[in-house]
């Protein structure tokens, strides 16, 4: 038989390109498609789920997942052998905003699994890290894990404790708090007076995060001394106090939106007849929002937490963070500051720093927003948890400083 040399060294050749190429996509990062209807077609011609990177142009945490996780060759690996991979940006004012609202994606990053057909088989919003984003994946894999199952074990008729709080406690993880709620109102719906007041329906109650005015929530109410007994006097109180907070938060930033508070209007008087002892504390906390440009709302944030400020921290981390939202020149906002300050000299506790840090360097303090990052980076660090994020947050800081040199 005659040897052709020429075709040989080809073929080694080509052979040996072969190799690179696939040790090159090994170690790559995950590699994403943009348009989903063609990653459904590929997906059912493979007979893979898809997973989908649901995020905004304007999302950190987006870029910081799309930076630092997607690109590590761990991941990279097991979501190309296993899944078809696609992003979709949700305010691209196209198809990708379209699809954000069929899927009602409501927080970035969205992270979904869909089956061929576009059916949304596991979700979760946020950023996990490598280990997190790959048991993410096995767990969508999985039929017994997944959301999936789950909700197919719900329709079966599976209502017991442990499993209800596992459904309720992944729904609302998953930001599909229209479904929680629906569910749980149907469930509560056919339950007695005796089984409404079990500890357990409190439980899913508080898990589920019922909204004021709903059925299970003015149950709550009017038998909230039955409540206290299971639950205690202080944790139920404190929920019905909080949900009324932010609820009537929402329903007064979308009234806002829409130039109509007409229902912000309604529901308040609703809250007013209740009786609780808040009302003026919540109506001055909602006034805040109502100021005429960055001196009123500054003017009017010290008033009220000058005067409700120590009962609620949040109220203090919410107002910092719009006011530093419309702040962008040097020691315009410097109130916020001031309202951080207070605060962490109340409890320097770190859960705090993140709005500190945003303050300090929406105001162009930048060598004071590096330290307190640096301390940030410093606990962090001390508690055996990663810094990269931190020492990208001071790399980006020290940019805006010699950009903007004042």
């Amino acid at each position: 038989m005659k040897v052709n040399l020429g075709v040989i060294k080809y073929g080694l050749a080509l052979f040996a390109g072969m190799l690179f190429a696939s040790g090159h996509l090994q170690a790559q990062g995950i590699v994403f498609m943009h348009n989903l209807d063609s990653a459904l077609t590929r997906a059912k011609a493979e007979k893979k789920m898809v997973f989908v990177d649901f995020y905004t142009s304007w999302c950190v945490p987006c870029k910081v997942l799309s930076a630092t996780i997607f690109p590590l060759p761990e991941v990279g690996s097991y979501y190309n052998s296993n899944f078809i991979n696609c992003k979709v940006q949700c305010d691209d004012k196209g198809a990708g905003e379209l699809i954000g609202k069929k899927y009602k994606i409501n927080a970035y990053p969205t992270l979904m699994f869909m089956d061929a057909g576009g059916n949304t088989v596991h979700s979760v919003a946020g950023t996990p890290d490598s280990k997190g984003l790959i048991e993410l994946g096995k767990t969508a894999q999985d039929p017994n894990r997944n959301q999936l199952a789950m909700i197919s074990e719900w329709e079966r008729g599976n209502r017991s404790h442990d499993f209800m709080v596992k459904y309720f406690s992944t729904l609302k993880k998953a930001y599909r708090a229209e479904k929680a709620t629906a569910d749980f109102e149907a469930y509560f719906k056919g339950l007695s007076k005796e089984k409404r007041l079990e500890k357990g329906v409190y439980e899913l109650i508080n898990i589920v995060k019922s909204a004021p005015f709903s059925a299970p929530f003015e149950f709550m109410e009017a038998n909230k001394k039955a409540f206290y007994r299971t639950s205690g006097a202080k944790a139920v109180d404190s929920l019905i106090a909080v949900s009324y907070l932010w609820y009537l938060k929402g329903i007064h930033q979308n009234g806002q939106d829409t130039k109509d508070m007409t229902r912000f209007n309604s529901d308040m008087e609703k809250f007013r007849t209740k009786g609780y002892p808040y009302h003026d504390e919540y109506t001055m906390f909602y006034q805040v929002y109502e100021a005429k440009g960055i001196e009123d709302f500054m003017s009017r944030g010290t008033a009220f937490l000058s005067k409700y400020g120590t009962r609620n921290d949040s109220y203090t981390i919410a107002l910092t963070q719009l006011l530093g939202n419309f702040t962008g020149r040097k020691d315009q906002g410097l109130a916020g500051i001031r309202w951080m300050e207070e605060l962490l000299g109340r409890k320097r506790e770190p859960k705090y720093f993140q709005a500190y840090i945003y303050i300090l360097w929406r105001n162009h303090q930048w060598d004071k927003a590096i330290a307190v990052c640096n301390e940030l980076k410093d606990t962090l660090a001390s508690e055996g948890k990663p810094t990269t994020e931190m020492e990208k947050q001071i790399a980006e800081i020290k940019s805006y400083k010699a950009r903007y040199n004042d």
